[in-house]
């Protein structure tokens, strides 16, 4: 699965309840995407990112200020979600209710693509436990139907807002140059260095076009900046060039 995606809580401040919630929610999303061949932003590292970001903590962000924090990651979507917990009866055992409501953001274009929300409820021996088991079950069911959202909007979409990875052979200092001329043009939403040495860079790109007409561009760039350019393989979603 190419598409990578972030996952981000708001709103629970300091409740305890909605702490537990935000965190069992958060796992069942991820083991539900990640079954389904989605990569997912490590935790820790967007945690870190949005100590940095404060701003944007709120569930409904200024979209472009959302979208460019996903881009950090160069994740394509930001799945946005909250919860609500509701504790019931602990004389007669202890259940729980967990709502949960989510919307995605595509980073490349800034905008919501797909809004929805899930509840379950549950009992356990524990209050911890109860909420658990609920908020596993609600974020399954809300990541199902986001899946099916995101799925759709990608075959909308065709193969715009995609991550594509490029190796270009030779000098380091020409594929960088390369590599910031082609950032500059509207065809790419973002772009980072992945790794460099021994002759070759490789760039992991999201792509706002056709990976056919980001190629034109890049050939023409070449071009126009007098360096040779040649296609060596091209496989899945990585392609290779040497720079003469």
């Amino acid at each position: 699965g190419e598409r990578l995606l972030l996952i981000r809580a708001s709103g629970a401040g300091n409740i305890t309840r909605e702490l537990k919630s935000q965190s069992d929610v958060y796992d069942s999303m991820v083991e539900y995407l990640t079954d389904h061949g989605y990569r997912v932003v490590d935790r820790a590292a967007a945690e870190q990112a949005s100590v940095q970001i404060a701003a944007t903590h709120e569930i409904d962000p200024v979209l472009n200020k959302a979208a460019a924090y996903g881009l950090q990651f160069l994740a394509e979507y930001t799945i946005h979600f909250k919860t609500s917990t509701i504790v019931k009866d602990p004389e007669k055992g202890v259940g729980a209710l967990v709502r949960v409501s989510a919307k995605v953001v595509d980073n490349t274009g800034a905008r919501i693509i797909t809004a929805k929300s899930a509840e379950a409820s549950s009992t356990g021996h524990t209050t911890e436990d109860a909420i658990e088991k609920a908020a596993r079950n609600a974020g399954k069911k809300l990541t199902e139907q986001l899946a099916k959202g995101i799925e759709l909007h990608v075959q909308q979409a065709g193969s715009e807002g995609r991550t594509i990875t490029m190796v270009f052979e030779g000098r380091e200092s020409q594929a960088e140059r390369l590599a910031g001329l082609l950032e500059k043009t509207p065809a790419v939403a973002a772009l980072k260095e992945l790794e460099a040495g021994g002759g070759k860079t490789t760039f992991e790109i999201i792509i706002k076009v056709r990976r056919d007409q980001l190629e034109r561009d890049l050939l023409k760039l070449a071009a126009t900046h007098g360096l040779q350019l040649q296609k060596v393989r091209s496989e899945g979603n990585r392609s290779t060039w040497k720079i003469r």
